[in-house]
């Protein structure tokens, strides 16, 4: 029993040193026009990690050996970050951000409902307002669903879809169109929707999701209708 602990937290520990890495690695490329390669890039190195350590931990080998079956809690909880991607017209307005989230899975069999909590801070690139320099945070509450595809050993891929309200506040400094610290907020509509795997370990799950995101807005320091930007997120399920 002390060698499968051991073996779970060195996978544990090396997953969650190659996530810092991966997000070490993506928050340097601030070129809209390489964020979709430098996306594509992060999401394909996490998988391999997660399905690296599938392979090669004895502990998650012996329980793919087992049939492993997913966990039968009714509530899970789950906490993650890592980096957003802009795309679309927000591509043009912002930089790469960071997010954050919490969540909590509720299993009530055929209606698996999943309600996040979630952060993101984007930088304002200067060409986009007359601003010198500011940021764009969004604070969002979404409920849907989220249903696994297939288990797979210790593995488990999964979608996830739902709508919320999401708090968009600009800050700007030293600009032209606001006053200098002055910063405008407002809550709108809008949809989520994504897909992840996850990994077993032990009593927890490593995971790795994409989910894209549209924020409906009105014209303002991003001259478009919808805010579009795609979250990348590494954590851990409870």
């Amino acid at each position: 029993m002390a060698t499968t602990g051991s073996g779970t937290a060195v996978s544990v520990a090396g997953t969650l040193r190659c996530a810092a890495a991966i997000g070490n690695t993506t928050r340097r490329s601030t070129d809209s026009s390489s964020g979709a390669t430098t996306l594509k890039r992060a999401i394909g190195m996490a998988m391999s990690v997660m399905v690296a350590v599938a392979i090669d931990s004895p502990p998650l080998r012996a329980q793919a050996g087992s049939g492993d079956m997913p966990s039968t809690r009714m509530v899970r909880i789950g906490f993650g970050g890592g980096m957003t991607v802009p795309v679309s017209h927000a591509a043009d307005a912002f930089d790469n951000g960071i997010n954050g989230q919490a969540y909590v899975l509720i299993n009530l069999g055929s209606l698996p409902l999943r309600f996040n909590l979630g952060y993101q801070k984007f930088d304002l690139k200067s060409a986009a307002s007359a601003a010198a320099s500011g940021s764009t945070s969004i604070v969002s509450g979404v409920a849907g669903l989220s249903f696994d595809l297939v288990q797979i050993g210790p593995l488990r891929p999964y979608v996830t879809a739902g709508v919320g309200a999401f708090n968009v506040r600009d800050d700007v400094v030293d600009g032209l169109a606001l006053p200098e610290g002055a910063a405008t907020s407002a809550t709108r509509f809008g949809i989520d929707g994504g897909a992840g795997l996850a990994l077993r370990i032990g009593r927890l799950e490593g995971f790795v999701e994409a989910r894209v995101q549209n924020v409906f807005t009105e014209a303002g320091v991003v001259d478009a209708s919808t805010i579009r930007s795609v979250p990348v997120t590494f954590g851990i399920l409870f």
